[in-house]
Formats: C-alpha cells, sequence, structure tokens
C-alpha cells in the first residue's frame, strides 16, 4: 500500500472502531487488526491514537466548514442562507454518520493541545451561524430572543439528529432536515416575516 492510501485506510478503520466501540475501548491493536498493517505502520503516520482522533475530527470539520460557505456564498438573503445551512449540516448525516458521532462525542478525550485546536474550529462554526443570526435581526425579521440563545439552539436541534434518524426509519433525512429548519424560523421570525416572506428579501 503506498502511504497515502495507507494513511486513508487507517482513518476510515479508526472511523468505523471509534463508532462503534468509542475512542476509549477501542486499541491500536484492534485498528493494526483491521487495517492488516503492524504497530509500527500505525505510527509512521500518526504519532498516537489521539492524533487520529484528531485528524477525524479536525477533515469533518473541514467538510461541514466547506458546507456551510457554500450556503453563504450561494444565498444572498439571510433567512434562506440560514435555512440553506441548517439543510446542508443536517443533511452530512446522511453520508457522514459517523464521523459526526465521533466529532460531537469524542472530542473530550483529547489532550488540552488539541481540543484547543478544535474548540477553535467549533467557534469559527458557531460564528458563521451568528453572524447570520445577527444579520436576520438587523433587518427586524427576528423575535427579540439573545442571538447566543438562537445559536445555540441551533446546534441543539442539529447536534443529535444522528442519534435518531434511522436509513430505513419513516422520515428521509431531507425531511428531518426541512422539519428541523422549520421549527427553528418558526420559533425565532416575528409573526410579519412568518406572513410575509418577501420581507426577508427587502
Amino acid at each position: 500500500m503506498n502511504k497515502s492510501f495507507t494513511r486513508k485506510k487507517i482513518l476510515d478503520e479508526s472511523i468505523e472502531l471509534f463508532s462503534e466501540l468509542g475512542f476509549s475501548k477501542a486499541s491500536i491493536r484492534d485498528l493494526v487488526r483491521a487495517v492488516g498493517v503492524t504497530n509500527s505502520t500505525v505510527y509512521v503516520h500518526f504519532k498516537n491514537k489521539d492524533e487520529i482522533l484528531f485528524s477525524i475530527i479536525e477533515n469533518i470539520a473541514a467538510v461541514l466548514r466547506t458546507e456551510l460557505d457554500a450556503a453563504i456564498e450561494k444565498q444572498d438573503d439571510p433567512v434562506e442562507c440560514l435555512r440553506d445551512m441548517i439543510f446542508r449540516q443536517v443533511y452530512l448525516i446522511k453520508e457522514r454518520r459517523k464521523e459526526i458521532k465521533i466529532y460531537i462525542e469524542e472530542q473530550n478525550h483529547l489532550p488540552a493541545g488539541l481540543r484547543k485546536k478544535v474548540l477553535k474550529q467549533h467557534r469559527e462554526l458557531y460564528n458563521l451561524y451568528f453572524n447570520k443570526i445577527l444579520e436576520i435581526k438587523g433587518k427586524g425579521l427576528a423575535r427579540e430572543i439573545d442571538p447566543v440563545v438562537m445559536t445555540f439552539g441551533i446546534f441543539a436541534m442539529m447536534n443529535w439528529a444522528y442519534r435518531w434518524f434511522k436509513d430505513d426509519g419513516r422520515l428521509s433525512i431531507e425531511q428531518i432536515a426541512e422539519g428541523i429548519t422549520h421549527l427553528f424560523f418558526e420559533g425565532i421570525l416575528t409573526r410579519d416575516s412568518l406572513a410575509d416572506p418577501e420581507k426577508n428579501a427587502s
């Protein structure tokens, strides 16, 4: 196996192990067995198990950032932009569910230095939502709710959808994304802007 392929294989198998067993219970021995390499091969690519976890979290955060940036680039209207951002983040569950689970549940296992880098990524993503909410409030479209509460409210609704979404369930990921988006906007937009969506673009 060439180096880039081996690194990807290590990450792919780590995603499977960490999502199934949890970071603490998954061992390098388990990983070596799953990848079909030696311990030393793993350590050529990663200093330790912490670094593998950090790479998984960093990668999925980068994917999410790309999706959110695409929504911001595409949508001029702040309400439609926020709607697109929420939809894209929830939709990622369909293809990247295991990575999202690791991203949310396992980051606290990282040592302080790596955890600080992850928190910086979180802050950047938070700010994308927070700033868009401020834009909506600045146009007089949002209720008098603190923007911090609104922003954390979005994440509270989105971040746990992976726990109960089922590929073969009654609701598709699209329906869940649309439902979460609708629920959020019903809670934050003024009655006038809900009754007259044209005001959002004015």
